[in-house]
């Protein structure tokens, strides 16, 4: 996956939204917050990696990629308001997916309007491990995210 193309393209899309929203709006800020919440509670769904009671295997990356995208964006969009070089992004060891979703909504849930760099790189740290260990191709990754991201970028200049 090209990051620093789909990071170039967030910032562009942040562009956009910075002349219509006040990002330093606690209230906006908040939401956002809570948008990045549900959007890995959502993700952690679709992958099914909690569901210890049923032999249910995991939705189908057409479902799953779409889902690590909106949340990548969002992380992204954090990234590029608190100014981050994303190439500071580290390995992470851990293979158990529910310990890495768990982590990422703990820092997630602590974000405030002073953005703290380390915590956004931890989470997107885990996103990419996350992504790592459910397979997903480079290509299919620059597709969906680059789909997502045309779409709402077009969505954003109306």
């Amino acid at each position: 996956m090209d990051l620093n193309k789909i990071y170039a393209k967030e910032k562009i899309i942040n562009s956009y939204f910075a002349e219509k929203y006040d990002y330093k709006n606690e209230e906006f800020f908040n939401k956002q917050v809570l948008e990045l919440l549900c959007e890995l509670s959502e993700f952690a769904y679709e992958t099914k990696c909690f569901k210890f009671w049923k032999n249910e295997s995991q939705s189908a990356p057409e479902v799953t990629i779409p889902e690590f995208a909106d949340c990548l964006m969002i992380t992204l969009c954090f990234c590029d308001l608190a100014n981050i070089d994303i190439l500071e992004i580290e390995e992470i060891k851990e293979k158990d997916m529910v310990k890495m979703f768990i982590e990422a909504n703990k820092l997630a849930s602590t974000l405030t309007i002073n953005l703290d760099k380390d915590k956004l790189l931890k989470i997107l740290s885990y996103l990419i491990a996350i992504s790592n260990l459910l397979g997903y191709s480079d290509e299919e990754l620059d597709k969906y995210c680059a789909e997502k991201m045309d779409k709402t970028l077009k969505m954003v200049r109306k």
